[in-house]
């Protein structure tokens, strides 16, 4: 949806939403703050009913049910004005292909008559009847001119039409499939890219998953737009060490998600241990730029596609043995068997937090040998800084195109 607000209404609307939003266990990021936009600005009045009735509750929303609510009454319709642009659309050429048709259909009427008018003249016998052929002749030529002209305005207006139901139906798409936060792809868009790439045949893929350890810790103790910095920092270090070929989304909160056609459990692998040592490297500062706040880790599990496996089950599996990497201490790499998981490659041992202070235990491991890659570039994140560096690390890895 694309709103159309003035910058002092705009702003009004924000003054309003602050608070609410404030009374909220959910982070002050964009997709929470759309949510109470919306409601404040009366332009949803089915997810103003749900958060009104929470609000009188007194029952403040989470994470988890802003993303829902968010998905619900907010990315759901704007996949129906998606349909409603594909119907409009639809709906144009059809009545440009009866223009057209109407338009022949006018013009064989006209030829028809012409051939009438001849066969007249060669048979009149004096002036007056030649101008009555002459006068009928010139009456149907003006109105054959103002069915063209029509037809033409009509065909006109309807591509100026379809023009901006393009533009409109590329917009809607992208902000449907998109995470405004990170430009990634959402889950919706996730799924719909594997879809339409490979269909629901995935032999031969195998996807990551990555969930960024202890985040809610960064957000309570650095405040939320960090840790909105620090969730674009890592999008950014994924596109730049993935394959074009691999597909990226971030599926909701601190979780992300990459699939990687046509790569083996080995590939698949040492891509994940290459993408943590790159998270653990980034180096987290205070407003003043130079006071060192702490780091990021991530966990992250790895499966490969079975036969006959659907997404929803490789990315259970995938989920399962991430949230066992958890368990077995964060900042370390898991990978799903068929029936069983084990940990390799991982790092940070005995570290129980993702956020590390200076002289903290358990700093960042430096991938097996056999997977090393040169060592990556520190990066910045600066508490408050209106500007983040492009990426944690770059790990010069190899899986990298």
């Amino acid at each position: 949806m694309r709103y159309r607000e003035s910058k002092e209404h705009s702003g009004e609307l924000l003054r309003l939403a602050l608070p609410l939003m404030a009374r909220q266990v959910a982070g002050l990021h964009p997709v929470s703050y759309a949510l109470w936009y919306e409601h404040v600005a009366g332009i949803n009045p089915p997810l103003s009913k749900v958060l009104e009735e929470r609000l009188e509750s007194s029952r403040p929303l989470d994470e988890e049910e802003v993303y829902r609510l968010h998905a619900r009454h907010i990315a759901a319709r704007d996949v129906e004005l998606l349909q409603g642009l594909h119907q409009r659309l639809n709906q144009l050429l059809e009545e440009t292909a009866k223009t057209v048709e109407m338009a022949g259909t006018n013009s064989a009427q006209f030829g028809e008559d012409l051939s009438a008018k001849r066969v007249q003249l060669r048979s009149v016998a004096s002036i007056e009847s030649v101008r009555s052929v002459v006068d009928e002749m010139i009456r149907e030529t003006a109105r054959m001119q103002r069915a063209v002209l029509e037809a033409s305005d009509k065909l006109e207006a309807r591509a100026r039409e379809v023009q901006w139901l393009t533009e409109q139906l590329e917009r809607a798409q992208t902000e449907a499939l998109q995470d405004p936060l990170t430009g990634l792809l959402n889950r919706r868009g996730f799924e719909r890219t594997i879809l339409e790439q490979d269909g629901t045949d995935l032999s031969g893929a195998a996807l990551l998953v990555a969930d960024l350890d202890h985040f809610k810790r960064i957000n309570d103790v650095h405040g939320h737009l960090l840790g909105d910095r620090v969730l674009q920092a890592i999008a950014r270090t994924f596109q730049q060490n993935v394959k074009s070929s691999g597909i990226l989304a971030r599926l909701g909160g601190e979780e992300f998600a990459i699939l990687l056609p046509n790569t083996s459990l080995g590939d698949a692998r040492a891509l994940a241990e290459s993408l943590r040592f790159a998270v653990s490297m980034c180096k987290i500062h205070g407003r003043d730029g130079r006071t060192f706040v702490g780091m990021v880790t991530i966990s992250l599990g790895v499966a490969a596609a079975n036969a006959g496996e659907s997404l929803e089950q490789l990315i259970h599996r995938a989920d399962a043995a991430m949230y066992q990497a958890k368990g077995a201490g964060r900042n370390r790499v898991l990978i799903a068997a068929r029936s069983n998981m084990h940990e390799v490659a991982s790092g940070g041992h005995g570290s129980p937090g993702s956020l590390r202070g200076p002289g903290g235990s358990g700093g960042p491991e430096t991938p097996e040998a056999s997977e090393a890659s040169e060592a990556p570039e520190v990066a910045e994140i600066r508490a408050g800084d209106s500007a983040v560096a492009p990426t944690c690390a770059s790990s010069q890895s190899n899986t990298r195109s």
